[in-house]
């Protein structure tokens, strides 16, 4: 009877010990806000969580690096803009001055404004982005990673743009086209002047043309990341609810589930403590 008594004691014992530590676990599960605290508490959810925080790791730097393409393909927009503008005005300026209608002195101040936006368009040809290397460079543009195999090039290279520009005259250097066109209008022969005047515009055009087609393929740039961007944004809110709803505690679940260990914890010591009162008579009564 005693040892009979004695093992049900020991049993008690044990299944309140057990109700301890489930109900610190739960304390614990709800003061850390998660319910993985070690991979063997759940090893599937735990394995799929281990994925979803390298895809998470990995998209963070894909992110990044469409945050700093997309800058410098604002940046090469905004300086082929400018280029556009200046080229327009200057194909305005040689029609004028092709027009035979202004006087030498208004050709040389039409010069003088050419030269002035050639200067302009030579410095852009040199515009650094944030890091001090050449927005336009010489060679093909740095290709940068955004996802698993997708890469993109923020910016144009220089050739094509600012460089062997394709004219009827055969390949030019952007900045050179308006310069040859302030020498042609400020030439005193008339008849030369005309010549080379309208060689001057038919390569302003082909510029602008030129121009054109290049702030269309940097806007094709800019459209891939900003999709990119659009696509990371969406993807971290999908992983993010899946990796809170594997390893974040359920907090009205686990301060239900603690208050009812609590409680049968608590009966369970009030019983132990009166069985405990009784003296080896009443047992063996």
């Amino acid at each position: 009877m005693i040892s009979n008594t004695r093992y049900h004691l020991q049993a008690e014992i044990s299944r309140q010990q057990k109700l301890a530590a489930e109900i610190a676990r739960a304390q614990s599960d709800l003061s850390n806000e998660t319910r993985l605290q070690r991979a063997s508490d759940d090893p599937t959810a735990s394995a799929r969580v281990a994925d979803i925080r390298r895809a998470q790791a990995n998209e963070a730097v894909w992110a990044r690096n469409v945050d700093t393409a997309s800058a410098l393909a604002t940046r090469a927009d905004a300086t082929l803009t400018s280029v556009a503008d200046a080229l327009d005005r200057a194909r305005e300026i040689v029609t004028l001055a092709n027009s035979g209608t202004y006087n030498e002195t208004d050709r040389a101040t039409f010069a003088i404004e050419l030269r002035a936006m050639a200067d302009e368009i030579a410095t852009l040809a040199q515009t650094q982005d944030s890091r001090g290397q050449p927005l336009f460079p010489d060679g093909d543009s740095v290709a940068v990673p955004i996802g698993p195999g997708l890469f993109v090039s923020p910016s144009l290279s220089k050739d094509g743009v600012f460089t062997n520009v394709q004219t009827s005259s055969g390949p030019r250097d952007l900045a050179q086209i308006l310069y040859d066109a302030a020498d042609a209008m400020e030439l005193s022969d008339p008849v030369q002047r005309e010549t080379l005047g309208a060689a001057a515009l038919d390569d302003i055009v082909n510029a602008v043309d030129s121009i054109a087609v290049a702030r269309g393929d940097q806007g094709v740039r800019a459209a891939r990341l900003d999709s990119a961007r659009e696509r990371f944004a969406s993807s971290g809110l999908v992983l993010a609810e899946e990796r809170s709803n594997l390893e974040d505690t359920d907090i009205t679940a686990t301060v239900a589930k603690l208050q009812a260990k609590q409680l049968s914890l608590e009966a369970a010591q009030a019983v132990f403590a009166r069985i405990n009162k009784q003296t080896l008579f009443d047992l063996l009564g």
